[in-house]
């Protein structure tokens, strides 16, 4: 009987001892585990927005194709990368970086070529058919002048002749000296018109022969070099699906002539987007946290340092959405660009202010309100709300630190 009553005073003690341990954690947590309470608590309130994005150097030396490709006259509009070396590659001054396609080069090089050959071949026909015609003109003036002796022969010697057959003589003269200079003339417009008809095949010439010399430096020019020492990270273009990364296969242009950049890794960013519905609430100067992915989530210090002004399509967003740029501060890690990021952008800060859990928010006609536990009753409670993350929302009136307020509602509760 003795040992029976031991047995259940251990039973009680340990019960009473369950008890006052869920007492001690709800307590010190706030939290009633099994009513689902919370007790409302002042705190710091952290309003954030969580955009991923990718490592960019703020400062780099950019590498282009050559000037010569954005020359219209070569007709070399677009240009493929044939090769590059791997991403990430450490880069000495002249050292190989990439190759352009060299086969459409080549290409309009024999066009060119075969285009001097034929154009040379017309300018010599045409200036030996040129000097033909030219010959024939001029020995038909001299038979005409020769002719002419007689005519004046024939006037000369109708002085002897009737008033009539004079004039006949002085007319058919003179008719022969406007023809004579009318032959001249036409000899010297039919001369000039051949020398610039000659002149403007020569210049064509010229044009193709220096088109063929950039032609050969494009070619020599399609190897690119380093400028200087780095570290070689790809270009990105702009196309329909948003930014890409630039690879063996990708065209190059004048106006998109960004092959690769050397980086100034002494100046880093995460570089991010911000949906249009939320642009308005970040400011250059805003603080950041940003998260590394490939460094086990490291956790960095960063600051707004641009905010582009106009905003951009792309894919995987269903609005517009506008390029932050977070600078972020340097680090001991290896931290180079290309490397993917979880950004936090922090737009508000607020200190010893009442926050609740945003489970424990309700709302109806657009009225928020709380469940309040008080004396062992449950009453709904009007609150007045501020800034609210995805956790955590500020109450700005109609609580007070301590309240108990439930995490779900009462028929969720019960269930």
């Amino acid at each position: 009987m003795i040992h029976l009553r031991l047995k259940r005073k251990k039973v009680v003690l340990a019960i009473a001892g369950v008890f006052i341990l869920i007492a001690a954690l709800v307590f010190l947590w706030g939290t009633d585990p099994f009513l689902k309470v919370y007790k409302v608590k002042r705190g710091v309130f952290e309003s954030t927005i969580s955009c991923k994005g990718e490592i960019q150097s703020e400062k780099a030396v950019l590498i282009n194709i050559p000037d010569i490709f954005g020359d219209r006259t070569l007709e070399l509009y677009e240009t493929q990368i044939k090769d590059m070396v791997a991403e990430g590659t450490i880069v000495k001054k002249g050292d190989y970086v990439a190759l352009l396609d060299q086969g459409r080069i080549k290409q309009l090089i024999e066009s060119n070529d075969a285009l001097v050959k034929k154009l040379i071949f017309n300018i010599n026909d045409s200036k030996i058919d040129s000097a033909v015609d030219l010959v024939a003109l001029r020995d038909a003036i001299e038979q005409f002048k020769f002719d002419l002796q007689y005519k004046k022969i024939e006037l000369e010697q109708s002085v002897y002749e009737s008033p009539a057959y004079q004039r006949i003589a002085q007319m058919s003269y003179d008719r022969a000296m406007r023809q004579l200079d009318y032959k001249k003339r036409s000899y010297l417009l039919t001369q000039k018109s051949l020398r610039i008809q000659v002149s403007r095949e020569e210049e064509r010439l010229e044009r193709y022969i220096e088109k063929g010399k950039k032609l050969q430096l494009a070619l020599e020019a399609a190897r690119i070099t380093a400028p200087q020492d780095g570290i070689l990270i790809y270009g990105r273009t702009h196309g329909r699906g948003g930014f890409r990364k630039l690879t063996i296969g990708s065209s190059v242009s004048a106006q998109h002539p960004l092959i690769a950049t050397l980086p100034d890794l002494s100046v880093l960013a995460s570089e991010t987007y911000v949906e249009e519905i939320y642009i308005s609430k970040v400011k250059v100067g805003d603080s950041a946290r940003v998260y590394i992915d490939a460094l086990k989530n490291l956790e960095l210090g960063g600051v707004i340092a641009s905010i582009s002004n106009v905003g951009q399509e792309m894919t995987g967003y269903d609005s517009k959405v506008f390029k932050v740029n977070i600078r972020i501060k340097p680090d001991k890690k290896k931290i180079v660009p290309a490397m993917t990021t979880n950004n936090e952008i922090i737009i508000s800060n607020e200190e010893n202010v009442l926050v609740i859990p945003r489970s424990s928010l309700f709302s109806n006609d657009g009225q928020s309100f709380v469940y309040l536990k008080e004396g062992g009753k449950i009453t709904i409670r009007k609150v007045e709300t501020g800034h609210q993350n995805e956790k955590l929302v500020v109450i700005k009136s109609g609580l007070e630190e301590g309240d108990k307020i439930l995490l779900a509602s009462p028929e969720a509760s019960e269930s």
